[in-house]
């Protein structure tokens, strides 16, 4: 076996595929066929098709086969603002987006917790690794957890200082389909600005069995942090599977119209 030859059977697998010979879900040749189509080795045919599994572009399952993957990635609106069609909301927003793409039913969990102020979340709350966040230096801790037809899609967690969150709905383990924003700004914390950092990361074992993902599938991860002109009022982690989710921002409240149209879009498209 050589490198180049398992190489060769990705190229001609991938190249099959970007031409749409197999449409998402469908079923490739298995190893014995494209052994003898591409002249080489099973064991040569196993590792190009392993690539191609690294790379997100087949999903092989045992005693099955070889599946090109179905790559629809439902819009997640990143852009704030009301309305209520901003993702962080989700009867308005993500479970509407979801819907969009394709899929449902999709449910939420949502968990309230309190939580010690950690130098990782005192970076993102006081750009240092100390400082206080209310009585005992407490921080509220919102998570959900959003299952699309059963599986794990996304999850969003979010840390409050204490002193603001307290005696507000934000300690309830309830949906708030105004958004977090308003029950702020209806406890005299008006946001003003905000800022994000979006990047990328394998995910660990737990993560890829919770998320039921396969080898070669990153995970996106969203944070934001919101400040009213005097401080910091919380952060956002958002955690996605990068084959289920594409981010969308607009330099101002977009239309429905835009919304629309970006849903449509797809980044796999070949």
């Amino acid at each position: 076996m050589s490198t180049s030859r398992k190489t060769e059977v990705a190229d001609r697998l991938r190249e099959a595929l970007n031409q749409g010979h197999y449409g998402p879900g469908q079923r490739l040749p298995g190893e014995d066929e494209v052994a003898r189509d591409l002249g080489v080795s099973k064991a040569t045919a196993r590792l190009g098709m392993r690539i191609l599994q690294e790379e997100g572009r087949l999903q092989i399952v045992a005693g099955r086969g070889a599946f090109a993957s179905d790559h629809r990635p439902a819009l997640h609106w990143a852009t704030p603002g009301p309305g209520g069609t901003g993702s962080e909301r989700f009867t308005d927003g993500y479970r509407e987006h979801v819907h969009r793409a394709g899929y449902g039913p999709v449910e939420e969990q949502i968990k309230v917790g309190l939580d010690t102020l950690r130098p990782r979340i005192a970076k993102r709350l006081h750009g240092t690794d100390g400082g206080e966040a209310g009585p005992g230096g407490l921080v509220v801790v919102r998570s959900s957890r959003r299952y699309v037809q059963g599986t794990l899609w996304q999850t969003q967690t979010t840390w409050l200082p204490y002193d603001i969150a307290r005696n507000t709905p934000l300690m309830a383990p309830d949906r708030i389909d105004r958004g977090i924003d308003a029950v702020l700004a209806e406890h005299g914390h008006h946001e003003s600005r905000h800022w994000d950092v979006v990047g990328a990361r394998m995910p660990d074992p737990e993560e890829a069995r919770d998320y039921d993902v396969g080898p070669g599938i990153p995970l996106l991860v969203q944070e934001r942090v919101s400040n009213t002109e005097e401080r910091a009022v919380r952060w956002t982690e958002t955690v996605m599977p990068a084959h289920r989710h594409q981010l969308v921002y607009a330099g101002e409240e977009a239309a429905e119209d835009l919304i629309d149209r970006a849903s449509r879009l797809n980044v796999f498209d070949a």
